[in-house]
């Protein structure tokens, strides 16, 4: 898909505005995601060189090892920016990221052995690091965001173990749905084509019912960028099908009996229909007919 023909979808379907929630367990790139996208695809729509640095320095900082980075949620850029999409369209494009659910081995949530208190944007009262996560995870995608990327990882990126983000993962892609905002999950991972990686991605897809893809967030090109954003304009809700008949068909009359034949298969393939990646499946519609053969 043309990427202006991919940001006027997802522009279209979010009236004109793509607010990406990143969310996620603490320690899975949340952060590198964000400064790779901007770096990738917002910075070199800004033409203003004043402009450009504001969102260049308002851009997260990310590093390795075990401490927690994000301690409150943070718009980059702080302002959303505004892109020419396609002939006539706009759309205005940032992203949030938020503190992340705290996994055990993760250090920073705590100070002086106490809860850390870290602020948001939601109230004036410091709140503990957890209260935080969650009240700020719900915030963002429920009043900030139109689209969503959950960001987990598969063990390789720090040195705490896959097994301690399951938790805060399952807690995460819980109320993502809950939510019903479109989004997918990004598996970070160091072997993003590895035998095991691909193995735990298909896992994790069917486990939780969502599209999975496993990227090394710090080597994201435009080209990836472009398949998340592909991946999650095909979560949004279906809202109608349209069945476009041949001439002859239509002449055939209500009481015929391919016709109706045809309309009972579409009713039954149409129940299944929920998203827009669903919409494949009705190719198939009359592979065990007698009166039709399926074409792609």
């Amino acid at each position: 898909m043309d990427k202006f023909d991919l940001y006027n979808d997802i522009a279209t379907r979010t009236k004109g505005d793509i607010y990406i929630g990143v969310v996620g367990p603490v320690r899975t790139g949340k952060s590198t995601f964000i400064k790779r996208f901007m770096e990738t695809l917002i910075l070199p729509e800004i033409l203003d060189a004043n402009e450009q640095k504001r969102a260049t320095d308002e851009m997260p900082q990310s590093a390795g090892g075990k401490i927690v980075m994000t301690t409150q949620p943070k718009f980059v850029p702080a302002e959303a920016v505004t892109m020419s999409v396609g002939e006539k369209v706009k759309a205005k494009v940032r992203l949030i990221d938020c503190v992340g659910y705290m996994v055990d081995g993760a250090e920073g949530d705590k100070e002086d052995g106490k809860p850390r208190m870290v602020r948001t944007p939601w109230q004036e009262e410091e709140l503990p690091f957890e209260k935080a996560a969650e009240i700020g995870t719900e915030k963002v995608i429920r009043d900030h965001s139109t689209i969503g990327v959950v960001v987990s990882q598969d063990g390789s990126v720090t040195d705490i173990p896959r097994a301690a983000y399951v938790a805060a993962e399952e807690r995460v892609i819980k109320e993502m749905k809950a939510l019903g905002k479109p989004f997918v999950m990004i598996l970070n991972t160091r072997t993003p084509m590895g035998p095991d990686t691909l193995k735990l991605r298909d896992a994790l897809a069917e486990r939780y019912g969502v599209t999975v893809l496993a990227k090394d967030l710090t080597a994201m090109q435009e080209a990836d960028f472009r398949e998340v954003l592909e991946k999650v304009l095909l979560e949004f809700p279906l809202k109608t099908v349209d069945f476009i008949l041949p001439d002859w068909m239509r002449a055939l009359g209500e009481e015929n009996s391919i016709l109706a034949h045809l309309v009972e298969k579409i009713g039954e393939g149409v129940q299944n229909v929920k998203k827009m990646k669903d919409v494949s499946a009705l190719s198939h519609l009359t592979d065990s007919s007698e009166y039709f053969s399926s074409g792609e």
